[in-house]
């Protein structure tokens, strides 16, 4: 692999075609053969998966008004009226490592030793004792490629067991743009071996309250540079532009933009009509009345009247609003 910094190039270690080098990437997946070239060491990843796309076009424009439709203020006849316009399929990367890990633990654990106290008490002793013990866990773990960008994506349960081998000529097939990760194998290995280690510790906290010599063995017994299809779908509802980030292999919608109903506007404004109101009268309780408990009972009134004040003026002036899981 040859990497030309001056004109951002990078040549293939696979199939030696040149490739842009996009910014801040810490691999470049060649757009000619699919191979991932690693920039920092020159290495290229023979283990390189995908997962396939099994929701695209027109359902995708019946999945979108589907999961909004559970939402209040979506226009009633927004399935109907909102205009598909622009499918963008992106390849989201990932680093997938399977372990096994062991562990021998020792340390000191609690536990309860009940005393007979008198016939209306007993007594709980909580005494100490040395523990020892093991733990033997296979764990997978997933590292998103992006530290800040795209943080919808970063959580999401990806079905790794479904995974196929990398097909430059399927992603072409469907139109998808390829993204490659920022973080390089060494800083993604780090993060996964740390998470494997953390969930150990757990493990044995759970046994034992003080820890006094520990050994671990984590073994990799597997990695994989892995794309997951997601599409980016834009659509109109008569002058309004809004969009949604949808799973293409599973077909989830993990994020949507609605427009806000004539109906949710009314009822909006009513807020505001009725908060000015009822702040009014509370006003008028804490100024002319002289029990306390009724001065008390204004001030609590118009709080609780100026929430339902800012809450219509919310739902007035919001053009739009997100809908996510």
């Amino acid at each position: 692999m040859t990497v030309e910094r001056q004109s951002k190039k990078i040549t293939c270690g696979y199939c030696q075609a040149e490739n842009n080098i996009p910014p801040f990437a810490s691999v470049v997946t060649c757009e000619f053969c699919g191979t991932p070239n690693e920039l920092q060491t020159g290495k290229t990843f023979q283990n390189h998966h995908m997962l396939n796309v099994f929701f695209s076009g027109s359902e995708l424009t019946e999945l979108v008004p589907q999961y909004l439709s559970k939402f209040v203020g979506v226009p009633s006849d927004f399935a109907d009226k909102a205009v598909f316009k622009d499918f963008e399929l992106r390849m989201m990367p990932f680093w997938m490592f399977k372990f096994h890990g062991h562990t021998d633990y020792q340390g000191i654990g609690k536990y309860v030793s009940p005393n007979q106290g008198s016939h209306w008490s007993r007594n709980i002793n909580i005494l100490t004792r040395p523990e020892r013990g093991s733990i033997d866990l296979d764990q997978t773990c997933l590292i998103f490629g992006y530290k800040e960008q795209h943080r919808e994506i970063r959580d999401e349960k990806i079905p790794v067991g479904s995974k196929e081998a990398f097909d430059i000529n399927s992603v072409n097939k469907e139109g998808g743009q390829i993204y490659d990760t920022e973080i390089g194998y060494n800083e993604a290995y780090a993060i996964a071996e740390a998470q494997v280690k953390n969930r150990h510790n757990q493990l044995i906290f759970r046994e034992i309250s003080k820890l006094d010599g520990i050994k671990q063995d984590i073994d990799m017994k597997e990695v994989s540079y892995l794309h997951v299809p997601f599409y980016r779908v834009k659509y109109n509802y008569g002058n309004w532009e809004g969009e949604a980030l949808v799973d293409a292999a599973r077909g989830k919608v993990l994020r949507a933009e609605y427009p806000i109903s004539r109906t949710h506007r009314f009822w909006g404004m009513m807020s505001v009509i009725i908060g000015l109101a009822l702040i009014a009268l509370a006003v008028i309780f804490i100024i002319d009345v002289f029990s306390i408990q009724w001065e008390i009972a204004g001030y609590v009134a118009a709080v609780v009247f100026g929430g339902l004040l800012i809450f219509g003026l919310k739902e007035t002036l919001t053009k739009k609003k997100v809908a996510a899981e």
